[in-house]
């Protein structure tokens, strides 16, 4: 269609020389009937995955044959309409038929350029998806991996209050412990939430240690209120309060904090959790094998790639922190990663 359009404005100039106008009008018309033959031609082709050369090499003879039948034709037809019954000049075919095997080829090659480029974009599809599928299958292995680890910890709990015959504290941590879990398994298979759902699963667990170490145990929560609508991996805080109650807490004799922070700085979400601990008394990295921090460290490497850290220290103040920075990202958007995202 464009190239009768083109030849139509070109041959503007030329409208008063009919014998030329009638042949240029009746090689367009065939030139686009043998294109359906040419597509036939090449479809054939590229249905049985012949190599891209030869297939083009093909195309370019039959190109060639399609090109002097519609020159042939179209000469033919333009001595018709002007009543001239000289004979066919071949040489004349010969030499304009190579116009019409240029077209040809041109089509050829856009057909298969397009074909290509197409299966191109449907290998890099099923690329990203069988990498989305793998990363997910990740992500969903460490988040199982974690809540076995809670449930046994918190059951351990559980009966070390039945041990110690405090069977009230016992019941209501029981309580607690399944309206935690009826919370958390009722939420959807994702591996990402936002800051407000994974403070409140949080609570939900220290409200349940609380039950064990009663005034023993203070807690403090200081969320910014963009940051609360940020989105995190799932099960992201609770191994690290986990962590600071069972190294640090429950090692104090008079108890101690935990405070919980998340403020936006820059694009980027920062979380931190400190919690006081007996001076001189350094509580386990997890670089060396241990499960929380290990855990979430790998899950911020499949989420975020480079962009995503996580950070121990022990304070001067006999405080432990644990700070985690992320890219911000809200309930409505995805993370880059995963399109490259």
């Amino acid at each position: 269609m464009l190239y009768g359009l083109a030849t139509a404005i070109a041959y503007i100039p030329f409208r008063h020389m009919r014998e030329s106008v009638d042949y240029q009008v009746a090689f367009v018309c065939f030139t686009f009937l043998a294109s359906f033959i040419l597509y036939a031609c090449c479809h054939l082709l590229w249905r049985r995955s012949t190599p891209l050369a030869p297939a083009l090499l093909l195309c370019v003879g039959f190109s060639y044959i399609l090109g002097i039948l519609c020159t042939v034709v179209s000469a033919l037809a333009s001595l018709h309409l002007a009543g001239d019954r000289s004979p066919l000049s071949w040489s004349l075919v010969f030499a304009r038929a190579f116009e019409g095997t240029i077209v040809l080829i041109a089509w050829s090659a856009l057909y298969f350029g397009i074909k290509h480029y197409g299966t191109i974009e449907e290998q890099r599809r099923k690329l990203l998806e069988s990498e989305a599928t793998a990363r997910d299958a990740q992500l969903q292995a460490l988040r199982y991996q974690l809540q076995p680890h809670f449930l046994f910890n918190t059951l351990n709990a559980i009966s070390s209050l039945v041990v110690s015959k405090q069977p009230e504290r016992a019941t209501e941590m029981i309580s607690r412990l399944a309206a935690l879990l009826r919370n958390t398994l009722s939420v959807p298979d994702v591996h990402l939430v936002t800051f407000r759902e994974e403070a409140a699963v949080t609570e939900e667990y220290l409200s349940i240690e609380q039950v064990r170490f009663g005034p023993r145990l203070a807690v403090s929560l200081s969320v910014s209120p963009e940051a609360l609508e940020a989105q995190v991996p799932r099960f992201l805080l609770q191994p690290i309060v986990e962590n600071a109650i069972r190294h640090g807490i429950a090692r104090c004799q008079n108890g101690g904090e935990v405070s919980i922070s998340a403020s936006v700085i820059e694009g980027q979400l920062r979380i931190t959790i400190e919690n006081d601990c007996i001076e001189g008394l350094h509580e386990p990295s997890d670089d060396r094998g241990g499960l929380g921090l290990r855990n979430i460290r790998a899950r911020l490497e499949k989420l975020y790639g480079g962009q995503g850290s996580i950070r121990v220290a022990t304070m001067e103040n006999n405080r432990f922190l644990v700070s985690i920075q992320f890219p911000l990202t809200k309930a409505s958007s995805q993370v880059s990663h995963e399109a490259g995202q």
